[in-house]
């Protein structure tokens, strides 16, 4: 399990240490071409946009256009989209288009507070502040693995969450101190996962695992706190925003996965996308996802690790090959998961398996690229990792403490 610390490198340990150094190079490369791309494309000394399309921090503009539209009183607007994209042309003079704002009401709690300050000042606080939270929440995991706290930060899907200015750090930061805390602070643990309704489709196995695992305690907490938070949100915001989120944004959302053609679908690791740039028919890649998501579910319920950090990782693998909606930025935990095996790997004898673990830890800064050439490998690769975190797929542990046994 992922929770056992991994042996000592033993015997030949230099193409795995090789493989480990060549990974990581590949990761930063990548990060380098990506945050490049938008620097050449930066208009400097004017708004700072990219390209009249974006501005740095990406998606994170839609949670500041939010907590504007709060400051404003002009939440009727903030799900019409048409409506939306006007006032944010006006917010940031025209120096970005086609944007929407996707996220539930109650994300508001906390929105309005960044609109606070300049945009920039905003940026920095939303990453630093999460990014601080999923740093304190991820040492646990890392010490496990004998790697520095850095390393989070430093992560691939971590790295695309910076670029991206998304939710990953937050949502991140909730599930592994979730997960963490639940043996022994259930209604704590159960809170945190209560929270994470402000992305609420990456929870959706939660509750089930929960379930699984008898933990009712937390699972009360959790129940009770994403009511709360819902009821809480409709009593200070009406329950119209709400209807318009679930009846038209979410709809909107979903159907973004058979948008063939658009960049932002080489940022989706999940199946339905990958069938459909293969060219195949929306029918067939909803059905295809609908397999393998009952693949991953009965794997999950079947072989779910005892241990609650590593039924947290085993859980959030498993919830990107269930749903058709998600994104690089999302795989805070994922990332964190890939690169916990692999690290393990490289500490272990030589394995059959140590390629695909290398490309499952640098899949989400990877999937990018993957997907430009027409190389959905994203699915198998999380398959895999799915087989490695429920312990189907054979290690090299039994054998490397073995071989640390032996002199020489």
């Amino acid at each position: 399990m992922i929770s056992e610390a991994p042996p000592r490198p033993v015997g030949s340990a230099a193409p795995q240490a090789s493989l480990w150094r060549v990974a990581w190079i590949f990761v930063i490369f990548c990060a380098l071409m990506l945050f490049a791309r938008d620097l050449m494309a930066t208009r400097f000394g004017g708004d700072g946009s990219i390209a009249d399309v974006a501005l740095w921090g990406r998606d994170f503009v839609n949670v500041y256009t939010s907590g504007a539209l709060t400051h404003a009183g002009r939440l009727d607007i903030l799900y019409d989209v048409p409506a939306y994209q006007a006032y944010q042309l006006q917010l940031f003079d025209a120096a970005l288009v086609s944007h929407n704002y996707s996220y539930p009401p109650v994300t508001l709690f906390y929105t309005w507070a960044f609109a606070l300050l300049p945009y920039w000042a905003a940026l920095i606080l939303w990453l630093a502040g999460t990014g601080a939270l999923f740093w304190w929440a991820a040492r646990p995991y890392l010490r496990e693995v004998r790697l520095p706290g850095w390393v989070a930060l430093a992560a691939p899907a971590c790295l695309v969450n910076l670029w991206a200015g998304h939710y990953g750090f937050l949502i991140g930061a909730l599930w592994l101190g979730a997960w963490t805390l639940l043996p022994r602070r259930p209604v704590l643990a159960g809170m945190l996962i209560g929270c994470l309704v402000v992305k609420p489709h990456l929870a959706i196995l939660v509750p089930l695992v929960l379930l699984v695992r008898r933990d009712w305690v937390a699972f009360g907490a959790a129940a009770a706190t994403s009511i709360g938070l819902v009821l809480l949100s409709v009593l200070l915001f009406g329950p119209e925003i709400w209807l318009t989120y679930l009846g038209d944004t979410a709809l909107r959302q979903a159907e973004m996965v058979d948008d063939v053609g658009a960049f932002f679908l080489t940022m989706m690791p999940t199946v339905a996308p990958a069938l459909s740039s293969l060219g195949a028919s929306t029918v067939l890649a909803l059905l295809v996802q609908g397999a393998v998501a009952l693949w991953a579910v009965t794997l999950l319920v079947r072989h779910l690790p005892k241990d609650s950090r590593a039924a947290g990782l085993a859980t959030a693998t498993a919830t990107f090959l269930v749903l058709p909606y998600a994104f690089a930025y999302d795989m805070t935990v994922v990332g964190l998961a890939g690169l916990l095996l692999f690290r393990r790997a490289v500490m272990a004898p030589p394995g059959p398996y140590h390629v695909l673990y290398a490309l499952a830890a640098v899949l989400p800064m990877a999937l990018i690229y993957f997907n430009l050439v027409h190389l959905p490998l994203a699915p198998l690769l999380l398959a895999f990792q799915l087989l490695a975190l429920t312990g189907r797929v054979p290690d090299r542990r039994e054998d490397a403490q073995q071989g640390a046994a032996v002199p020489g």
